[in-house]
């Protein structure tokens, strides 16, 4: 009888200690959520590109597999004699260790930037400082948009694309993915620099604007694509037409963008994001898109051409 009541004590006991640590957990992760919730709304509070970065100790973790920002072409000018989509590429996995004055260095220069809060002193921190200078003051100034949030330090990778070495360092954050990546690229000094373009998800001409102006001429533009099931207006027929959602990508707006399902750039994407929308991949393009004639819709336009099937831009190789 005594061992029975000794047994039951220390059964609750153990109850008691569970269930204090199954609250406390919960308790945890509510908190987690609500402080990402808060970030979240500070970003989009701020009128200047200024954030905060937690970068946690370099480690030796293998590298995640290219995402978002790997990709596969140039674009410049819209060229209407240029490919409709873009060469594939050869992405080479670089090993991460011993390499790590050069992940260092990486983080460095991302904490620099991160705790420069005006845009205008960023540009020392950016590949290609002359010419992405000006799309900077277009994104910060004339288009209001502001840097993404920058979490915890996820994964951290070295790549080869096509001969030029990308350092991929991963970071928690509000976009759709969940992710952040920030690839840097050595300047003619050889020290490493932010590719800015591909940080933000720079494009031409905001989402806003797009629909306000529902221009013909073709825009370049960075986004989320996935295959969708929405036809309407010009583009009703789904037999003839395969539409993509296309979401900005701070994740706040989106468009329909539509190509016949019988051309180079239709079966280049059902190849590459799969045949149907509830099963879609979602991937980062780089897309030329425009409007048709007297557009009956703001929401629905043309995609032109594919430039690239992520958001990095490397010279190909030749």
């Amino acid at each position: 009888m005594a061992l029975s009541s000794t047994l039951l004590i220390v059964l609750g006991f153990v109850l008691v200690v569970g269930w204090r640590h199954h609250f406390r957990t919960l308790e945890s992760r509510r908190m987690v959520t609500e402080l990402n919730v808060r970030a979240e709304a500070l970003r989009k509070q701020r009128t200047l590109p200024v954030n905060s970065v937690v970068v946690a100790a370099p480690g030796r973790q293998k590298p995640l597999k290219p995402s978002m920002l790997l990709a596969d072409a140039t674009p410049a000018r819209f060229d209407a004699k240029a490919p409709l989509v873009p060469d594939r590429s050869i992405i080479e996995v670089l090993p991460i260790i011993n390499a790590n004055s050069v992940l260092a260095e990486a983080t460095q220069v991302i904490r620099k930037y991160m705790d420069t809060p005006n845009w205008r002193d960023r540009i020392i921190y950016v590949h290609e400082p002359q010419r992405v200078g000006k799309l900077m003051e277009d994104y910060y100034e004339r288009q209001q948009s502001i840097d993404p949030v920058v979490g915890a330090l996820m994964d951290q990778g070295r790549y080869r694309i096509d001969g030029t070495e990308i350092v991929l360092l991963t970071y928690r954050s509000a976009r759709l993915e969940g992710k952040l990546e920030i690839a840097l690229r050595q300047d003619p000094t050889g020290h490493l620099v932010i590719d800015w373009e591909s940080l933000v998800g720079y494009s031409e001409i905001s989402f806003k604007r797009l629909t306000e102006t529902k221009t013909t001429t073709p825009k370049l533009i960075r986004a989320y694509v996935k295959l969708d099931d929405y036809y309407n207006y010009e583009f009703s027929d789904a037999k003839k037409y395969l539409s993509l959602k296309v979401t900005s990508s701070d994740n706040e707006d989106f468009l329909n963008a539509y190509c016949e399902r019988d051309s180079i750039i239709g079966r280049w994407i059902v190849e590459d994001l799969g045949t149907e929308a509830n099963s879609s991949l979602v991937k980062g393009y780089t897309i030329w898109v425009s409007y048709p004639p007297d557009a009956k819709s703001n929401r629905c336009l043309n995609l032109v051409q594919l430039a690239a099937g992520r958001w990095l831009i490397v010279p190909q190789k030749k």
